[in-house]
């Protein structure tokens, strides 16, 4: 790496460079949870349009020139690029993750690196956290490589797209960049509208899909295109020969200040999007538009505009924001890992100690520029030759996949020595001396079949994320036609009794039907307080309507995590009383479930790193099974028509609450119980359900 990188290449911009550090600074400080930047993500979005603006500027230039894009070249230059430094900090990570997570969560960890070698990140994420079982997990090490596989894979796309357009116009003999510039505006376009969709329907797939963000890079292309036809972005003033010294020097130093207040101007709404945005703001959609066309505004200023002191593009062409900008790739990749290791081996962090780690990444940044990025970037010996850029970028990725596989073989080994399949245990035999002393050992359902020891599939009723209120199943009903009309509704902590309860009506002649959504309270809280699901507000009117039609009782059931929020807090009792009401109404008896203790941390995961000590695990009753002050009010009787059951004492008698009960795996994640779990719990619902008068009398 030479020591003063790009002053001499032809085209460089100084001010880009700068502009590459101001993104990566926005996202470390949102990473390392600053007060005062909760919207730091939009980072990611000044990359994605610098990114589109120089990649896009690029095949422009070659396709004017010659007619053609060398794809051949291209790939070889991003192979050279991205992928050396990428695969080694995934080496790096795969390692540490093999030492410091515990076994189960690192088994995870190596199917992210795996995916993030072969840059789908994105996708593996997307599938993740479409899955609302897999929402309360820890962060992977490497889950910010999202954005590396959304850019690698406009880097695919974008080539191919420009190439074909080349072919196509010299076979019909226009001009290939007007070409260019529809096909990039009709992609745009699309993108977009796709984003604005999918934000409002299914958040978790917008803010990662390629298909949501290709709008960015082609913002940033389209500015490419529009100055093209100017030297460096230079635009000459109409007419200048025929206007008088004077006037030419007053117009000159009216469009010098009319472009620096554009540039300021659109650092302004990149500033206000950091400081204003927070996790709540639907992204990216519409909200995107601001740090989007932002960095439009300061990528655009004039060559003879940007050099000017006082300037936006001075200001990010000094040579410490021009440093920040060249470690920014490095340090984009190092921190994150670091930062959740370190939350793994030391517990959750406050922001000054992740500032110092952040600070720390910087260091190990600077190694991998120095050592691995800048000289594989510009080694004489791979750059002139493509094929040697492949080699040493599929060395990277190769690498990288043994890292993972070798290290997930080994964690896969350790668990399959504590595996067991779920067993057939009795409530009595949970609370047998002999098993309540046990500390350790394997437990049941097996750590790895946890996750997945949901309620069974006879009863595959609960809604996704983004149902909505008309798009119900029919198959959700088990039980004798005739018999009462039961009905269990809620959201997923309601669902996860499905199995239980589908037993005890089996056994006592009750006709269920289970109604459940995913992130859905049965509470009238509004929308605003529910961010995880979609609809909730419809959805649930249109099925208390439909329940209370035909119910003779309903089971009421929701986590408590919704009225940990302040404002749902204080809207808890009148929000129950809404729905309660509703049933009252038309005189259908209510029976209240109290939720569960929440342990909010992974319990398997936890649990397969404590497998010798499962006390380890155990976390605070007052915290995962906060009061509910619903309970007073239905016990004193204020409620009429409202009976509740509270079975949570079985599974918290005392000031801390276990996650391994006499060899029994309570939770299957941080928040459910595991199917074998509520099983071995059902006499004691069946008990405290038939114990009520709407039940039982």
């Amino acid at each position: 790496m030479s020591a003063r990188p790009g002053r001499d290449r032809p085209g460089f911009r100084g001010d880009v460079e700068g502009l590459r550090g101001l993104a990566v600074v926005l996202v470390l400080l949102f990473h390392a949870s600053v007060p005062g930047v909760p919207g730091g993500y939009v980072g990611v979005d000044l990359f994605f349009v610098v990114s589109g603006f120089l990649i896009t500027g690029l095949l422009l230039r070659e396709l004017t020139s010659t007619g053609r894009i060398g794809l051949h070249a291209f790939f070889a230059g991003r192979a050279r690029r991205i992928l050396p430094a990428a695969c080694v900090v995934l080496v790096g990570t795969a390692v540490a993750a093999w030492w410091v997570l515990p076994p189960l969560r690192a088994r995870d960890t190596m199917i992210d690196v795996l995916a993030s070698a072969l840059q789908v990140a994105n996708l593996r994420f997307i599938a993740q956290e479409t899955d609302y079982m897999a929402a309360a997990s820890a962060p992977s090490p490497v889950l910010h490589y999202w954005s590396l596989a959304v850019e690698e894979q406009f880097y695919v796309v974008l080539p191919l797209l420009l190439a074909l357009t080349g072919v196509l116009a010299a076979r019909t003999r226009r001009r290939p960049l007007p070409a260019a510039v529809w096909v990039l505006v009709v992609a745009t376009v699309a993108s977009f509208v796709v984003s604005l969709v999918l934000t409002a329907s299914d958040p978790a797939v917008a803010y990662m899909s390629p298909l949501t963000r290709a709008w960015q890079f082609g913002v940033g292309g389209l500015l490419a295109a529009a100055l093209l036809g100017r030297p460096d972005g230079a635009a000459p003033l109409p007419h200048a020969s025929l206007a008088p010294a004077r006037g030419r020097r007053g117009l000159r130093g009216l469009r010098r200040a009319s472009w620096t207040l554009v540039g300021w101007a659109g650092c302004a709404a990149i500033g206000w999007s950091t400081v204003v945005y927070d996790e709540a703001t639907a992204f990216p959609g519409l909200a995107a538009l601001l740090p989007t066309l932002g960095t439009v505004a300061i990528l655009a200023a004039p060559a003879d505009v940007r050099v000017v002191p006082g300037t936006v593009g001075h200001v990010l062409a000094l040579a410490p924001v021009r440093f920040v900008g060249r470690l920014s790739f490095a340090w984009y990749l190092v921190h994150w890992p670091v930062l959740v290791l370190a939350d793994a081996a030391w517990g959750p962090l406050g922001w000054p100690q992740r500032v110092v780690l952040t600070l720390g990444a910087g260091g190990l940044a600077w190694l991998v520029l120095r050592c691995v990025e800048a000289p594989l970037r510009h080694s004489p010996a791979v750059v002139l030759r493509p094929s040697a850029s492949y080699s040493v970028g599929f060395t990277g990725v190769l690498l990288a996949l043994t890292a993972s596989l070798g290290a997930g073989s080994a964690v896969y080994g350790a668990l399959a020595d504590e595996d067991v399949a779920a067993a057939d245990v009795a409530l009595d035999e949970i609370f047998d001396p002999a098993s309540l002393a046990r500390t350790g050992g394997p437990v049941s359902p097996g750590l790895t079949r946890a996750a997945l020891d949901a309620p069974p599939a006879e009863t595959p009723c609960l809604g996704s994320l983004s149902l909505s209120a008309t798009d119900w199943p029919d198959e959700c009903v088990v039980g004798p036609p005739g018999g009462p009309e039961v009905v269990l509704f809620g959201d997923s902590k309601a669902f996860q009794w499905s199995g239980a309860l589908r037993d005890i009506a089996l056994d006592q002649g009750w006709h269920l039907t289970i109604v459940t959504k995913g992130g859905c309270t049965p509470a009238a809280l509004p929308q605003a307080l529910l961010e995880e699901s979609q609809h909730c507000e419809s959805w649930r009117d249109a099925q208390v309507a439909r329940i209370a039609a035909h119910a003779d009782v309903v089971i009421l059931g929701s986590s408590a995590a919704y009225f940990l929020d302040e404002q749902a807090a204080d809207l808890r009792l009148d929000a129950w009383r809404s729905t309660f009401d509703r049933f009252a109404e038309h005189d259908v008896p209510v029976v209240y479930l109290r939720d569960t203790p929440t342990p909010v941390f992974d319990v398997p995961s936890c649990v397969s790193g404590a497998i010798d000590d499962w006390d380890e695990c155990a976390f605070a009753r007052a915290e995962g099974l906060p009061p509910d002050p619903l309970l007073v009010d239905l016990a004193l009787g204020d409620v009429p028509g409202v009976e509740a059951v509270d079975v949570s004492g079985v599974l918290c008698s005392t000031e801390r609450c276990p996650a391994v009960l006499g060899g029994l795996l309570l939770y299957r994640d941080g928040s459910h119980l595991t199917a074998t779990a509520a099983g071995v719990l059902r006499p004691e619902l069946e008990r405290a359900l038939l114990a009520t008068s709407a039940l039982g009398g």
